[in-house]
């Protein structure tokens, strides 16, 4: 298969049937991309769709591409990535890129969400709450980095440590970069 066919092939699997709106007024540089981003990219390495589409909603929502970020939601849906996958992903923008873009990317996942009755709010993923959650963060933050977090907490002050209980960042700074 040439990538003219893989690029159409991958299309429909992703969107379904039809073109894309620029393919009327601007078919060539359409084709340019898909046939390069459905025809090749999509082609390279070793990851499956679901991780392809995970990426690309992570970037979309970063580069604040709403529009874009829609038809892929539903492309993500398509290749079998569940809601609570696609907003889990969207919600780990939020310590990178800000929790005002996380949220127009969060308003325009439920806007395809709504239009294809997926309900909301999907369910809450939490593991922790405001009791338990220095704690369990401290014991995988252990598993992770063994036992330079505990040293570094034990030379916290206590001051120090109720800053942590609001955000471990500047433990894995310090931790990281000491």
């Amino acid at each position: 298969m040439n990538r003219i066919e893989k690029s159409e092939e991958k299309f429909k699997q992703l969107f379904g049937e039809g073109v894309p709106g620029t393919h009327a007024t601007d078919s060539d540089f359409q084709d340019i991309l898909s046939y390069f981003i459905f025809g090749e990219v999509f082609y390279q390495g070793n990851l499956d769709d679901k991780q392809r589409e995970l990426i690309t909603l992570v970037v979309l929502a970063t580069n604040q591409t709403l529009p874009q970020l829609k038809a892929y939601v539903s492309a993500a849906l398509n290749v079998g990535l569940t809601p609570v996958e696609i907003k889990e992903a969207v919600y780990q923008c939020a310590p990178y890129i800000g929790f005002p873009k996380t949220l127009n990317a969060i308003n325009e996942v439920n806007e395809v969400f709504k239009a294809k009755n997926i309900a909301l709010p999907v369910e809450s993923q939490k593991t922790v709450d405001e009791d338990n959650r220095f704690q369990k963060g401290l014991a995988t933050q252990g598993e992770i980095f063994r036992d330079g977090i505990k040293k570094n907490v034990g030379e916290c002050s206590i001051k120090s440590k109720a800053y942590a209980g609001i955000s471990f960042c500047f433990l894995l700074r310090r931790f990281l970069y000491s």
